[in-house]
């Protein structure tokens, strides 16, 4: 099963970090994909509805945990083989 950011991220709201504030402030707002004809890209749909939530001095708050979640993805992916 492939590891999505929004799970990995839900498992990170008790971080005393910028990326637990980030989870924590995500975990409040309905973010739902819009339906479309293109291939769904989860980087893409997470920056924006990131850009569209928190203030700008938190995106790198969201590169940060982008990066450790496509390595807990890989671990995962690893593990699983």
């Amino acid at each position: 099963m492939l590891l999505k950011f929004g799970d990995w991220l839900t498992d990170q709201e008790n971080r005393e970090d910028d990326i637990g504030y980030l989870a924590r402030v995500l975990a409040v707002q309905e973010i739902q994909a819009k339906p479309s004809r293109r291939q769904h890209d989860e980087h893409r749909y997470w920056v924006d509805a990131v850009t569209k939530i928190v203030e700008p001095g938190h995106i790198p708050a969201f590169n940060d945990a982008w990066q450790e979640y496509l390595q807990a993805r890989q671990a995962a992916s690893d593990e699983t083989d």
